[in-house]
């Protein structure tokens, strides 16, 4: 089920890649999400969003609702359940490689150690 929400996420332009997690304990889901450097830009140039670098743009407020926006979009379009939906996001600046250990030579999520990697950031979105 989750890979096939991922893979409706996915169709968002900020997207690059996108890991969404549900912790079974709460009742909604939250997403890291590796985004699109050239579409992110590209709207932060538009909305005149000034930023020393990628990853303080990845930071911005405007930049996670606009992101989120686009994911509650591509859900609704695809008739995702509002559960599927991820509530909350972390923007990742740095692409997942095979060489940084988070996806497979196929570019598979390698969700453990994603989860491992990120276990903070995902703590602060159940916050």
């Amino acid at each position: 089920m989750r890979s096939q929400v991922e893979a409706t996420l996915s169709v968002s332009p900020y997207v690059d890649n996108i890991m969404v997690h549900a912790d079974p304990s709460q009742n909604y889901c939250v997403a890291l999400v590796v985004t699109a450097h050239g579409e992110l830009e590209n709207w932060a140039s538009k909305q005149g969003i000034a930023y020393s670098d990628f990853a303080d743009l990845c930071q911005k407020q405007e930049t996670v609702k606009e992101v989120l926006q686009s994911l509650a979009k591509a859900g609704k379009q695809s008739r995702l359940e509002k559960f599927e939906i991820p509530a909350r996001i972390k923007l990742i600046p740095e692409p997942w490689t095979p060489e940084s250990g988070l996806v497979t030579a196929a570019l598979k999520l390698k969700r453990e150690v994603i989860k491992k990697g990120y276990q903070d950031d995902l703590a602060k979105l159940y916050r």
